[in-house]
């Protein structure tokens, strides 16, 4: 699959103001899909879906079920809305599923819980239908958001955050929210791997290091309503997404990451170096033996660790080249293609 690149802003664009008219035949050529990844929903998805047709009565809106156990199915299909499955288990599954199955010019990702308000759509499709960004984020941790979270949600969103900033350089400032807009380019060529809750991680930092243009805009978050219930395990789903990110830090950024493994390993090794040089300046001997094997090992070990990240990082870069370079030679085509039309 060819991986598409754009420049990567700096800073935040502000969206000019956007309103769904009639008068713009340009937006009412735009095909815009609402996906919503449902798993248990019953409660809510049927109030989802009425929602969004309310705000966006010319989208198609397509329900995928992962495997639920309860009448999300039923209230999706006598809510009008297009359902198809996913039987592998996850959400990661689910939204590639949607990139795949689905054909749009903008994709709106939105959970199937109902916290997340339909009437806070427009603002963050107005960046986009004004060709400002790749990736819309609606941000439940800005100072304008009201949003309702447990108090290790927030902390564990707080970790993951400074964890990624710090290791990619970035500035994002909500990077699990599962309120999203993306457009044709990002869907299709982005590449994805996850099955689970770490998904959105891989969107924000696979988006980061490809260079999509991300916009974050402030959204609400609402309370579960009762008798719905998070389907996330803060452990096991926190271990994963920790996971996620340092495997996403060795594959783009391998000097970072095996730089950080080889000095580490080169400190630990003048633990028990330090005793022998000093043992042997002290006395002239070297009768600790096995300390100075290990303090060698440990060096060397290291100093492979940084060789390995040297030799790693210039791939690297030699394929992201590559990789613009093809990007360049897509977007070409599809705009002789076009004016051909």
């Amino acid at each position: 699959m060819l991986h598409l690149r754009s420049q990567l802003e700096s800073a935040t664009p502000a969206p000019r103001p956007f309103v769904i008219q009639s008068a713009r035949p340009e937006v009412l050529e735009t095909r815009i899909a609402v996906l919503i990844p449902c798993y248990n929903e019953e409660l809510t998805i049927q109030a989802v879906i009425e929602d969004f047709k309310r705000e966006l009565p010319t989208a198609e809106i397509y329900v995928f079920d992962n495997n639920s156990r309860d009448r999300s199915v039923e209230r999706a299909i006598e809510s009008g809305a297009k359902v198809l499955c996913e039987r592998r288990q996850g959400k990661g599954f689910v939204v590639q599923a949607m990139f795949r199955d689905v054909d749009a010019d903008i994709y709106i990702m939105v959970d199937g819980d109902g916290t997340y308000p339909a009437s806070e759509i427009h603002q963050l499709l107005a960046p986009m239908l004004n060709n400002e960004a790749d990736l819309v984020v609606g941000s439940r941790l800005e100072k304008e958001s009201q949003s309702s979270f447990k108090i290790f949600n927030r902390l564990g969103n707080r970790f993951f955050l400074l964890m990624t900033n710090s290791l990619f350089g970035s500035s994002v400032r909500d990077m699990l929210s599962g309120y999203r807009v993306f457009n044709k380019r990002f869907v299709k060529g982005l590449p994805l791997l996850s099955g689970g809750f770490q998904i959105e991680t891989e969107l924000t930092i696979k988006a980061l290091e490809r260079g999509f243009r991300i916009v974050e805009l402030p959204v609400h978050l609402s309370a579960r309503p009762k008798g719905s219930f998070s389907k996330i395990n803060i452990l096991s789903d926190g271990l994963l997404i920790s996971s996620m990110i340092l495997s996403l830090v060795r594959d783009y950024k391998p000097l970072t990451f095996f730089g950080a493994l080889g000095l580490f390993t080169i400190i630990l090794g003048m633990v028990p170096g330090s005793a022998v040089i000093l043992e042997y300046v002290r006395t002239g001997l070297v009768p600790k033996l096995p300390f100075a094997l290990l303090a060698i090992g440990l060096v060397l070990a290291g100093l492979l660790f940084m060789s390995v990240g040297i030799l790693l990082h210039s791939i690297t870069r030699r394929f992201q080249e590559v990789d613009f370079m093809m990007q360049s030679v897509l977007d070409t085509l599809i705009q002789s293609r076009k004016r051909e039309i």
